[in-house]
């Protein structure tokens, strides 16, 4: 005698679909969080201090750039990937969302595409943060010296890519 097949939704589906809107979350908040951390020191003085700057700040410290014939290096690639990375993860929940309710195993193909896109993208930001942080170090021996770091921003976005676009993958693979 055949089994009957199941109509209703895993257990399995709704722990992966609420894993991508928890990513999706965690990818867009970390968007408008602070982005870099900035420590600059002094041996000469002991002195030191610290600030932050978020996506926007580095957007507007690129206009100023661009103002002068310059340009942030590596900011254009960075605030692609997050942008990106962020939307992908939350495409890849809308469309697991609608794979659910619609039955259309294209959705989930779509949406394990854009698993991919986000974790790599994820990914990617955090690359790019740090080259982008590496080009701003000063280095003046002990009268002062800088370093620019990714803050906690930059990893809520790499930790929702990488989550939200693995439980996309995941549940692409299931289905």
């Amino acid at each position: 005698m055949a089994k009957k097949k199941k109509k209703g939704i895993s257990t399995l589906s709704l722990v992966l679909v609420l894993i991508m809107i928890v990513g999706a979350a965690l990818a867009f908040t970390g968007l408008f969080l602070d982005w870099t951390t900035t420590e600059v020191g002094s041996d000469l003085v002991e002195a030191s201090s610290s600030s932050s700057d978020t996506l926007q700040d580095w957007a507007d410290a690129n206009d100023a750039a661009a103002k002068l014939d310059g340009e942030v290096k590596y900011f254009v690639v960075t605030n692609m990937f997050a942008w990106i990375a962020a939307a992908a993860v939350a495409a890849a929940a809308v469309l697991f969302v609608l794979k659910l309710l619609i039955r259309l195993k294209l959705l989930g193909v779509l949406g394990g595409v854009a698993g991919i896109v986000a974790l790599v993208c994820g990914i990617l930001a955090i690359v790019f943060t740090v080259l982008m942080g590496n080009e701003y170090v000063v280095d003046l021996g002990v009268l002062a010296n800088s370093t620019t770091t990714p803050a906690i921003g930059c990893y809520l976005l790499t930790i929702g890519g990488v989550l939200g676009g693995g439980a996309a993958i995941g549940a692409a693979v299931k289905s």
